[in-house]
Parts: structure tokens; C-alpha cells; sequence
């Protein structure tokens, strides 16, 4: 570690420790999922009727628990790591369902901190969902293989509704078995075709790239867990799906591979958009449009999943099996995408459908799922975050042209100039006024690649921005916003903070690796007198995860 540079290790371990006092049930290990940095109190579910429940959901946990291994690591003290592995015992012990193996979590169900109880929005019916989650699964496999193992196929059991057309439920039931050979008891059947673009599978189910990119995840676990190669053939033929419906002409990604398969009639009210219904780009925007007005072709809302958080777990899905096939196709969608939707020039991302066709300045003739009448789409600044997936692909692979863009956009946030075919730095910028936890962990995969000492000065520099941002020193908790002071303890910027730490202790490769920005919650709560549908990252944290280029 440089002698010159101020280690933030002890500010580090003083706010894992504060989470673990402040955040701990007085009844059981099980921790809260964030803290009110003011009253120093666990983050409350305010139901409809003003029911205010403690909140612990342990898929809000993940980078959390990330974190404690890694500061174990690196302080040799492995009182942390002891935690995480009680904490995440003591949930699989008594959190997961007997039947379907499902555990008691995720984007709808959570636990009382207190009493224990499982809780969730009673307008979601509690059901199971994983979206952008990406759990620990190896802390999870070390305490309690079986009860894992179960689960990662239960998750599929619960959510595939229709195996040979891959019709996808984002919502599983609890309370359901399913057969031991799962992976074997079905056959991978032919599902997109791409000779019939623009028509795509018709399911009932919603297969949203958000949703499948766990399942996809979790069949991958479930492979270098048990050597079940059934359920990497699954995997695999799941995300090809993704590929398959790819536009024939650009190659630009899509967040679903189907069309919602009408069944019954489409209402006279534009703001009805269930997706019973049918395909809800079509009806808002097909009269304009066309053939491309589908969601699966919509990229000009909520594209985080498409780019950064389905292609980081491909990666490191991808690093684990060594197949160079899926690697190409993870590449080649990063390449399409930012190829057509990143504006150089204005370090823009352009608000688009996935044939190229720029979207700029559109505004809506009609309500719909997409937004209301007269929602003006409009570019937006290009998120440093994105470099994570650019040198994680680049890392990963020798394309040309990947390793170019990635350069090209380094430079572009000021960051220094790196060859076009190596991307060994050749000059690194010695401060940025840029704040993200994601841009750390590109300048740090970049450093572990070519050991310059300049990287991780300028990763130092982004942290002190990171602090100055979300460091609340009165309380010792990272918070979402100063003004909000609330602590998400599964928000990636301490890890990225702890990751530098790693980095400079020469350990950055062994921690375990960043991949999500965390867990949610979603239900109703009575907002300004009306019931509506929330994050819980939205009205607790006031730090919404879903990118949109609408005004």
C-alpha cells in the first residue's frame, strides 16, 4: 500500500460493524436491509394501513454479505465472515419452503426482522421473483449444499411454466414440488425463430431479460455444483433464445424474446395495460411504427438490465465454463448496442428500438405501458457504469472492436487514453470529478490486467467522490443521498470502496465479485393519500434502479 495514500479500511470495518450492531434482530442472526442514519433504526414496509414492519430480505443482503467475506479477507479478522456464514445458515435452517424449495425472499416477500414472520405485499401475493439479484450462491452452497442445490432448481420448477416453449413466469408459487430430474424430464425444443422475424413467440408469460438472467445464473450454479450438464444445456438454451431474437440487422439486444399472447379484449382505456392484453409496445405504438413497435424491441426504457446487469452475470457465468460460443454471443450484443446507441460525440446514450431508429424528441400520441400521452423521449448522459461491462468483455475477449469502444469510451469520461488493442494505459488521468461504484471496479479489473499504479490512484480519487457523496460521519452508514439519509446496506458503493482496499492489498482477485446493484422490494404503500404501486429503492431510498430516457 503507497505510504503517501490515506487507507479508508478503518472507516470500512467501522460501518460493517455498525451494520451488524444497529442492523442484528434482538431474537435470531438475521440482519435488517438497511438503517435510518438519523433515528440509527432499522428500514420499515409501511403497508397501505400504516402497518410499519422492520424489514430483512436476505436477497437484499447479497452485496452485503459480499462485503464481509471480503473484509475478512482482507483484515485477517474472520469474525465477518463468521456472520455472513450464520446469518445465511440460520435463513436457509428456517426461511426456505419444504416443497418447492423456494426460499423466502426476493422481489415480493421478505421477514419480519423481529418476529420472524414472512411478510410481503399482499397486492403481489407474496409470490417468489428474482430480478438483477445474482445471490451469493457459493456462500449459500458452503453452509447448506442440499437446501442450495434445491433451490436453484425449485427457481426453475416455479417459474417455467411451458419448457418446450420456454413460456416464462417472472412470479413463482410457493408450495409446489417438481420432479428430482428436473433438467432431464424435458428436452430443449426450438422456441425463436429468427427466419420469421419480425414475429416472435406468443407466451403467456413475461420474459423479461431481468428475470431469465437469474434463472440462467442460478442453472449455471446448479452446474458446477453438481456437474448436471442437463442444466447448462438449459442455461444456455435460454439465453440463446435472447440471441435468436436479436434484430436481424443491427444485432442489438432485446429485453424479452416473446410477445404477450393476447387473450382478451383490448380495452378502450389506454392506461389498462396488463399484458393480457397483448404486446403493449404494439398497441401504443404500432399504429406509428410497425412491425418494430414490440417489447422486445423497446430500448428506450429501463435498458440496465439489457446492458450491464445480464451481460456482467453472462461474463461471469461464461468465465466459468470456458464456452467461447455463449462468450461471442455476450460480446456481440454489448458491441450492437453501444455501437448504435452511444453518441461519442455527446457522451449520450440515444433512446431507441433495437433496428437503429433513434427516438429522439418523440412524444407519445396515446397513454400506454411506456408512459403517458405526451412523454417526450430524450437522450441521457452515458453512465461510467457501463465501462464495468466493456472491460469485463474486453478482459474476456479479443474482439477488436470491443477492445476499441472500450477505449474510446475511457477516453471519453476523461479517464486517460489506453491502446486500442491491449488496452494497456498509456496515459491515465490523475482526478475526475466522477462519482460510481461500477467505474471502481472497471478501473480495478483493468488494473489487476496491467498492474499500473496510476489506476489505482484514480480509483482513489473516484472513492473520495463516492464518500463525499454517500459517507455520513455522524452515523458511520454509507447513505443512498445526504439529504435522504438512508442506508441500503446492499448498495454497491462500500463494496467498491472495500474492493480498493483489496486491490491495493493485493487481494482484489480473490474477493468474491460485484455484479448487482442490490435487492428491492415492490408493492403498494399509500402514497399522498393513494395506493399505489413502489420500489422500495424509490420512496425509502430515494435512489430508483430503473433507467429511464423519458421526460
Amino acid at each position: 500500500m503507497s505510504a503517501t495514500r490515506t487507507s479508508r479500511l478503518s472507516t470500512l470495518t467501522e460501518f460493517y460493524q455498525r451494520a451488524l450492531e444497529l442492523g442484528k434482530s434482538s431474537s435470531s442472526p438475521m440482519l435488517a436491509d438497511g438503517l435510518d442514519a438519523a433515528s440509527l433504526k432499522p428500514i420499515e414496509w409501511t403497508y397501505p394501513d400504516g402497518t410499519e414492519v422492520p424489514m430483512s430480505n436476505f436477497a437484499s443482503q447479497q452485496n452485503l454479505m459480499r462485503g464481509l467475506v471480503a473484509l475478512s479477507m482482507i483484515t485477517g479478522d474472520n469474525d465477518y465472515f463468521h456472520q455472513a456464514q450464520l446469518t445465511t445458515a440460520y435463513f436457509l435452517d428456517n426461511f426456505t419452503d419444504q416443497k418447492s424449495g423456494l426460499l423466502q425472499w426476493g422481489g415480493h416477500r421478505f421477514i419480519h426482522l423481529e418476529t420472524g414472520s414472512i411478510e410481503g405485499p399482499a397486492s403481489k401475493e407474496c409470490v417468489h421473483e428474482l430480478k438483477h439479484h445474482f445471490p451469493f450462491y457459493d456462500l449459500l452452497h458452503q453452509m447448506r449444499p442440499d437446501i442450495t442445490e434445491k433451490y436453484l432448481k425449485g427457481f426453475w420448477a416455479a417459474h417455467v411454466m411451458d419448457w418446450q416453449k420456454l413460456d416464462l413466469s417472472r412470479h413463482g408459487e410457493y408450495g409446489k414440488t417438481f420432479p428430482e430430474n428436473l433438467f432431464q424430464h424435458y428436452t430443449p425444443s426450438p422456441v425463436v425463430d429468427p427466419s420469421k422475424w419480425p414475429e416472435l413467440p406468443q407466451t403467456v408469460g413475461l420474459t423479461f431479460v431481468n428475470a431469465s438472467t437469474d434463472l440462467i445464473y442460478a442453472a449455471c450454479h446448479y452446474y458446477r455444483y453438481t456437474g448436471d450438464k442437463d442444466a447448462l444445456k438449459w442455461a444456455k438454451h435460454l439465453y440463446h433464445q435472447f440471441v435468436l431474437a436479436r434484430h436481424p440487422q443491427t444485432g442489438m439486444p432485446v429485453y424479452q424474446f416473446s410477445s404477450p399472447l393476447q387473450r382478451e379484449p383490448v380495452p378502450d382505456d389506454d392506461r389498462l395495460t396488463y399484458s393480457w392484453f397483448g404486446d403493449r409496445a404494439k398497441r401504443q405504438f404500432g399504429p406509428e411504427f410497425g412491425d418494430v413497435a414490440r417489447e422486445a424491441n423497446v430500448l428506450f426504457r429501463d435498458c440496465w438490465p439489457v446492458i450491464v446487469d445480464n451481460p456482467l452475470a453472462m461474463l461471469e457465468c461464461v468465465k466459468k465454463l470456458d464456452d467461447p460460443e455463449w462468450l461471442g454471443w455476450v460480446v456481440d450484443g454489448i458491441k450492437a448496442y453501444f455501437i448504435h446507441a452511444w453518441d461519442e460525440q455527446t457522451n449520450q446514450i440515444i433512446p431507441m428500438w433495437n433496428s437503429g431508429q433513434d427516438m429522439t424528441g418523440y412524444s407519445f400520441v396515446r397513454d400506454g405501458y411506456y408512459g403517458d400521452k405526451g412523454t417526450t423521449l430524450a437522450r441521457q448522459a452515458a453512465n461510467p457504469a457501463y465501462l464495468l461491462t466493456l472491460m469485463r468483455a474486453s478482459i474476456a475477449s479479443e474482439d477488436p472492436e470491443l477492445h476499441d469502444l472500450t477505449a474510446r469510451m475511457f477516453a471519453r469520461f476523461g479517464l486517460g487514453q489506453l491502446d486500442s488493442e491491449t488496452l494497456a494505459p498509456r496515459s491515465v488521468a490523475s482526478e475526475s470529478s466522477l462519482s460510481s461504484a461500477y467505474l471502481v471496479f472497471a478501473l480495478l479489473e483493468l488494473h489487476a490486467e496491467h498492474d499500473d499504479p496510476k489506476l489505482l490512484t484514480l480509483a482513489d480519487c473516484i472513492a473520495d467522490n463516492l464518500m463525499a457523496d454517500h459517507f455520513d460521519a455522524d452515523s458511520g452508514l454509507f447513505v443512498t443521498t445526504m439529504d435522504n439519509k438512508k442506508s441500503r446496506l446492499d448498495d454497491p458503493v462500500p463494496y467498491a470502496l472495500l474492493a480498493i482496499e483489496a486491490a491495493h492489498a493485493g487481494v482484489y482477485d480473490q474477493i468474491p465479485v460485484a455484479l448487482s446493484t442490490g435487492g428491492y422490494l415492490h408493492g403498494e404503500q399509500l402514497i399522498n393519500g393513494e395506493i399505489k404501486t413502489v420500489y422500495d429503492r424509490d420512496v425509502i431510498y430515494r435512489q430508483s434502479h430503473v433507467e429511464m430516457a423519458m421526460s
